[in-house]
């Protein structure tokens, strides 16, 4: 059995997108062939174009009996060696959900005290790593608390963190990037929506060495507009 399973969250009518999530499969099948055991890999398509957070479930749901499940939206730019990569990020912390993106500055605030993580009260973003035991629980916990029609995933996500004070934490660098900053599928587009400090496509992060920060790291919040918490109930 792998320690590790992925699926890639795919809004398939966009071109952009499929173009980019091609590139990442391919990326990751090439990875994929040097582990023992292979990786699984999903690929969860919007067909129906029931939007981000039914099909973000969805993506979660293809979790299988690995210890984590990694997932990934269809816009990214993946390191190298990213998938042993990703297992050294959760050999440091392997009870805890981590983003492998963050756009905070906090994260050049780790950068200066030579740390390799960021502590955050929430989980925003496009690729973050569950400890596949969490899934069912948070699932449970939103149908209890959030509008079933809210429609941001990440939102969902930062709101059971907090509520249920789950520590999150942020990889530094990130060890990926945000392609689709202008692409959104809810309108949320920008400049700043890039990595702080992404390691880079050609560069690895198997040196890194992910004890530094590990026990106090630098500590940011997640900000949620309170029109957002409208859509919450006890």
């Amino acid at each position: 059995m792998s320690d590790l399973s992925i699926a890639i969250q795919h809004t398939p009518y966009r071109a952009e997108r499929r173009k980019w999530a091609q590139a990442m499969i391919e990326h990751l099948r090439s990875e994929n062939r040097s582990e023992n055991p292979s990786i699984p890999l999903a690929v969860i398509r919007d067909t129906r174009r029931e939007g981000c957070w039914p099909t973000y479930r969805r993506t979660l749901e293809a979790a299988g009996q690995a210890s984590h499940h990694l997932v990934l939206q269809d816009d990214l730019g993946l390191c190298r060696d990213f998938i042993r990569s990703v297992k050294e990020v959760i050999r440091a912390r392997p009870e805890n959900v981590i983003a492998l993106y963050t756009n905070t500055r906090a994260v050049l605030t780790a950068r200066d005290r030579g740390e390799s993580w960021v502590e955050r009260s929430g989980a925003a973003g496009p690729a973050v790593i569950w400890p596949t035991h969490l899934i069912a629980e948070f699932l449970q916990w939103q149908d209890r608390h959030i509008n079933r029609n809210f429609p941001w995933d990440d939102v969902r996500v930062s709101m059971w963190l907090i509520k249920t004070s789950k520590r999150a934490f942020v990889t530094v660098p990130s060890l990926i990037q945000h392609l689709g900053c202008g692409f959104s599928t809810l309108g949320l587009n920008g400049p700043s929506k890039v990595a702080a400090w992404y390691i880079g496509d050609d560069r690895s992060a198997l040196e890194i060495d992910w004890s530094q920060g590990l026990t106090s790291p630098v500590k940011d919040t997640t900000h949620i507009h309170a029109e957002w918490w409208e859509h919450f109930q006890e």
